[in-house]
């Protein structure tokens, strides 16, 4: 590092401990322990992008190029005063940095401003998490013209990328833990071999590591938080920090692994196309669907979504559980929907004329003024036509079936107990129920009633 000009010796009063970790790639990457230091700074508050939110922009992109700085952190020069502050123990002395450090409880902010701040003009075709930058293009010429931009960016703030960690021009790539490519998100199988082969955890801390694991994926595990409910049963306060690990809980230890290495695949959003949300509420959890129809006219899913109710909210009226239901999804699902014209499908029919709603339940009132701001249609569907999101809100046992759609959104009828895994896609047939239904449609408009075929 010092013939790299990244440190330099130092006469400080400031010093901190070194952390060697080692890398995927077999490196170990140089840290300090700078937590003291950590404790007495004033945080960044720059925002850090969302992973989902920059998976969904790469969408259905033909061509996708990731890039990967070099030590992206000891190439951002360091102030005096942060270089003092910087100090850390070495057997041959102490050492300062002359470049920002990894550790340091703003460094990652501090980057990702930088990375913005160079990627700005170019936000419909480049994103970044960090030192993590993949361009996405639909043609090969707008691909080799877009990442030729963004190399010059780099060039030309003497930024420069780690060449065995680039992939040019793929179809598929791999980018914040998922595979993602040709409008198909799933988990990458490096994480998903690390959560199949995790051991049953013992502690308190060894629970929270599981389910923080798991939990990143939980967009691919239908009612997902049904299923962890006895797992995370463990982590409440006044628990034991050595957990009792009843059957129950390796049943549910068992089934979201399972879950996550049966290969769930979604599809990424395309924001030119129609969303519709399937809501469903149970006595004890609330269950949510994001889907869109592909090509072929079938519906496929992007996000399952589950809650666990609270105590409070398991006493409330049935109508109220529907209605928090849909207002809960559709807050989750903002970035999807809001400023678009969307369908919103539920087995309770008295939510279809919620904009109308007038009388003494404040909770219904407020939640209606709440749905006011979203262009939508809302839908009544008989229950046995809404099972995807009935099963999301119930409690889940073993069998996981992913989801098919198919263009009639009362054709759906989930088939517990059978692997038909298909190729492509890896859903679950569902067994379609033929035949007509009622429903009812409530807009702005006004109401209107018939037959869905």
């Amino acid at each position: 590092m010092l013939a790299l000009g990244v440190i330099q010796p130092s006469a400080s009063p400031w010093a901190s401990p070194v952390v060697l970790v080692p890398k995927k790639d077999g490196s170990v990457r140089f840290c300090v322990d700078y937590r003291k230091l950590n404790a007495i700074t004033v945080s960044d508050a720059y925002p850090m992008p969302r992973p989902d939110e920059l998976l969904d922009k790469l969408g259905g992109a033909r061509y996708l190029t990731t890039m990967d700085l070099t030590k992206g952190y000891w190439q951002v020069p360091l102030d005096a005063d942060a270089r003092l502050k910087s100090a850390f123990i070495t057997p041959l002395g102490l050492y300062e940095f002359l470049t920002l450090p990894f550790g340091l409880k703003g460094a990652p902010a501090t980057f990702q401003r930088l990375v913005d701040q160079l990627l700005r003009g170019m936000e419909s075709f480049a994103v970044a998490y960090i030192d993590d930058i993949c361009v996405f293009s639909q043609t090969w010429e707008d691909h080799v013209s877009q990442v030729r931009q963004a190399l010059d960016r780099l060039q030309g703030a003497g930024l420069t990328v780690k060449a065995e960690k680039c992939k040019v021009g793929m179809a598929e790539v791999s980018y914040l833990g998922h595979r993602v490519g040709s409008g198909r998100l799933k988990p990458e199988p490096a994480k998903v071999e690390v959560i199949r082969d995790w051991p049953a955890p013992h502690t308190k801390k060894q629970v929270q590591a599981f389910i923080g694991m798991a939990g990143y994926y939980r967009r691919f595990v239908p009612h997902f938080s049904a299923i962890a409910t006895p797992i995370t049963e463990l982590c409440k306060k006044g628990k034991p920090d050595k957990v009792v690990w009843t059957e129950q809980c390796q049943v549910a230890f068992r089934a979201l692994k399972e879950a996550l290495v049966s290969g769930p695949v979604l599809a990424n959003p395309d924001f030119d196309k129609p969303f519709v949300v399937f809501t469903d509420a149970s006595d004890t959890g609330l269950g949510a669907v994001l889907m869109q129809e592909d090509e072929k006219w079938e519906r496929r899913p992007i996000v399952y979504l589950s809650k666990k109710l609270l105590p409070r909210e398991q006493h409330y009226a049935a109508i109220e559980k529907e209605c928090l239901a849909m207002v809960w999804a559709l807050k989750k699902l903002e970035p999807y929907l809001f400023g678009r014209h969307f369908t919103v499908y539920t087995d309770h029919s008295p939510l279809t004329c919620l904009h109308q709603m007038k009388g003494a339940n404040a909770k219904l009132l407020r939640w209606s003024l709440l749905l006011q701001d979203y262009d939508v249609d809302v839908v009544h569907v008989k229950g046995s036509a809404n099972l995807i999101a009935d099963a999301l809100s119930r409690r889940g046992g073993p069998e996981l079936p992913q989801v098919t759609g198919q263009r009639d959104p009362a054709q759906f009828s989930l088939e517990r107990g059978r692997d038909v895994t298909q190729q492509g896609w890896g859903s679950v047939d569902l067994g379609m129920s033929q035949g007509s239904f009622t429903g009812t449609v409530c807009n702005g408009d006004g109401v209107a009633g018939g037959d869905f075929t």
